[in-house]
Formats: structure tokens, C-alpha cells, sequence
């Protein structure tokens, strides 16, 4: 996933987000406490611009409950996050939300499927 294109790195006390985009996707793993789920979907909101999203939610700490702050604040646009198998029961919920606002969220175990999915129109 660093290859190419253009990366960008934004920390705080309890979060931290790595940004990378290319191809008309803008890549964001993000690490750290969910709790702060509000500001990592600000950020991920004000970097995304009309690029489609892949965020990759692996590191993201106690995330149970949060998907929906994040669906919710980065708009209408088609969404991949990368998370554990562990956590997947959890999506149905967010997923829903997501079509509620007018966008498509997936969830995926692999980045290369993920992107795949995102660059076709």
C-alpha cells in the first residue's frame, strides 16, 4: 500500500492517521483509541475530498459502537475499511446507516481487494 503517490501522516494525543493516495483513492490507516471517533472522521472527512475511501480500522483500538460516527460525518461516497475477521458481525449495522445516507460501505480483509473494488465504475 505505500507505493507511489503521495503520503501524509496526522497525530494527536489519542489517535493517529497515515494517509496515501493514489489512483483517485485516498488510503488512511488509522491507530490509536476509538473514543476520539468524532475527530478521526473530521479528519478523514476534510483529507478524503471527492477521492473514494479506504480506511483501514486494524489498529483502531475498542472500535465496538463507533463505525456509525464515522459513516455518518464522511459523507456520500463508496467507503472500503480493512478490519479483522473478529470484528465483522459489527458491520451489518454500519452498513445499513451507510445506505441510509446515501453511500456504500463494505468491509474487506485485504487491501487489494478493497482497492479493486473501489477503482471499478
Amino acid at each position: 500500500m505505500r507505493r507511489g503517490g503521495w503520503s501524509a501522516s496526522r497525530e494527536t494525543m489519542g489517535y493517529r492517521i497515515d494517509y496515501q493516495a493514489r489512483e483517485g483513492v485516498l488510503a488512511a490507516i488509522v491507530s490509536g483509541k476509538s473514543k476520539y471517533a468524532a475527530r478521526i472522521a473530521r479528519d478523514l472527512a476534510a483529507h478524503a475530498g471527492e477521492r473514494e475511501l479506504l480506511i483501514d480500522l486494524r489498529r483502531l483500538e475498542d472500535r465496538v459502537g463507533n463505525l456509525g460516527t464515522l459513516v455518518g460525518t464522511i459523507g456520500s461516497r463508496r467507503i472500503a475499511v480493512l478490519d479483522v475477521a473478529e470484528n465483522d458481525r459489527y458491520y451489518v449495522f454500519a452498513e445499513m446507516l451507510a445506505r441510509s445516507l446515501g453511500c456504500t460501505l463494505r468491509l474487506f480483509a485485504d487491501a487489494q481487494s478493497a482497492i479493486r473494488w473501489l477503482s471499478r465504475k
